[in-house]
């Protein structure tokens, strides 16, 4: 079956959340993108290689067998080195314009278009109306000058046109083209759990510095209408037979009232969905949690990154330890499920600090925990400091948020990857904490453990 458009997202080996909690979820950035070119008369295919165990030689036959006229091709910093073999293994079969997208792209263009001539067009930013424009002006022999938000190359000069401006009306966009991927190829926790995901907003206003999410979607915040988020799960269920939803956003409860509309909504229309979200400690309370949980919330992901109020402080996190505390109890006291998510290795870490952090942790009794190694991705401020001292190790197969690559003054890299070890250990080798979770999540939590244990 042949394609206008072939979309990938590449292999993955390595994704600490696939890795310890046998998360598998669709690829939801392309999906938008596949929505849009198909909602205006593209024909597009998508190759989820890291959800169906798909090499670079299953690349290159479903790159023969499509003949695509463009492959569009996403890149995370740590799938970047993955995402480029995909585009040589595009490239080995096929005269296809390659067009790479994603954070990783957004920030490192110019790097990536003079390392790797597989590479035609890098989008940045949100890509769903600049690819569709990539598309329309090639099919016609046009001038890439004319499309907004994209570098590329003309001859031997990289040209980077201006930017394009974020998508103002998340509503007016079509839901993700999910008949492309399947369905039956995504899970979370629970091989039995099929699940799908969803995003409500874009933008960010905090100014934590070791995240990009503001540098690319914009400090603003754009939010969808509840009215629409309810519709597209209504399609989700009526169309694949899935109620279980994971939100995407970078802070779902950033905007509490909203939040309340939403639950409200999905409480009177009885939904029935069981669903899991990220939130901010200081961005939900005990009475939203409660309605939360009435409209189907089983599971709350916290960045707790710290235990150490001055390095919370110094990454401009704006949570306290106090707020961190309440919110674990109030939760805890719900039934609800919650993961704490740490980093070893943040600007000013210490043994101690590092130490502090694990028993704090721990102290939260939350269900599960995950313990990073701080890493400086591109478009953060963590990363343009670090590049700024001169003590950045580019090399990208390591910015797999398990490998240590950046030092503090009182730590070295194999000092930060040992700590974070010992997180791992001393948080899940906990009799007590075992008999609970076997309990609570049943013989597959003995999976994650393991998983764990060999971070």
């Amino acid at each position: 079956m042949t394609a206008d458009v072939l979309l990938i997202n590449p292999p993955d080996t390595k994704s600490k959340y696939k890795k310890y909690f046998n998360i598998r979820i669709p690829p939801l950035g392309i999906l938008y993108i596949a929505a849009v070119l198909e909602e205006n008369g593209v024909d597009v295919e998508v190759i989820d290689c890291a959800a169906g165990d798909i090499d670079y030689s299953g690349i290159e036959k479903r790159v023969e067998e499509t003949e695509p006229f463009l492959v569009g091709i996403t890149s995370t910093t740590p799938l970047i080195l993955e995402a480029l073999r995909s585009a040589e293994a595009v490239r080995r079969v096929s005269d296809a314009y390659i067009v790479l997208g994603g954070p990783h792209a957004t920030f490192m263009h110019d790097e990536i278009l003079r390392e790797n001539t597989s590479i035609d067009i890098i989008v940045k930013g949100e890509g769903e109306y600049t690819v569709l424009d990539i598309y329309r002006t090639l099919r016609i022999g046009g001038d890439l000058a004319a499309v907004d938000g994209i570098v590329y190359r003309r001859g031997e000069r990289i040209v980077e046109n201006p930017d394009r401006p974020p998508v103002e009306d998340l509503d007016a966009l079509p839901y993700p083209a999910r008949h492309l991927v399947p369905p039956d190829n995504y899970r979370v926790f629970d091989d039995n759990l099929a699940v799908a995901t969803m995003i409500c907003s874009r933008g960010c206003p905090m100014q934590c510095s070791f995240c990009a999410s503001s540098a690319l979607h914009g400090k603003r915040v754009r939010r969808r209408s509840t009215g629409d988020v309810v519709e597209e799960i209504r399609q989700i269920q009526d169309n694949l037979g899935i109620s279980a939803i994971g939100f995407m956003d970078d802070t779902f409860t950033l905007y509490p009232r909203w939040v309340e509309e939403f639950c409200r909504e999905v409480i009177k229309q009885d939904l029935g969905i069981e669903w899991g979200c990220t939130a901010r400690v200081d961005r939900i309370n005990r009475s939203l949690m409660d309605l939360m949980k009435k409209a189907g919330c089983h599971t709350l992901f916290f960045g707790v990154e710290s235990g150490d109020q001055g390095i919370l402080d110094r990454v401009k996190k704006g949570t306290h330890i106090d707020q961190i505390k309440h919110v674990f109890a109030t939760a805890h006291d719900l039934g609800m499920r919650t993961i704490a998510s740490a980093a070893i290795g943040l600007p000013g870490e210490t043994r101690e600090t590092a130490n502090k952090t694990i028993k704090f942790v721990k102290s939260l009794k939350p269900s599960f925990a995950l313990f990073s190694v701080a890493t400086p991705y591109p478009g953060t401020d963590f990363f343009s400091k670090v590049r700024e001292d001169g003590s950045l190790q580019m090399d990208w197969s390591q910015y797999d948020l398990l490998s240590s690559v950046v030092e503090t003054s009182s730590l070295t890299r194999e000092e930060i990857k040992k700590l974070q070890r010992k997180a791992f250990r001393d948080f899940y080798l906990r009799p007590s904490y075992l008999i609970q979770g076997l309990r609570r999540e049943g013989f597959y939590f003995l999976k994650i453990v393991k998983s764990a244990l060999s971070a």
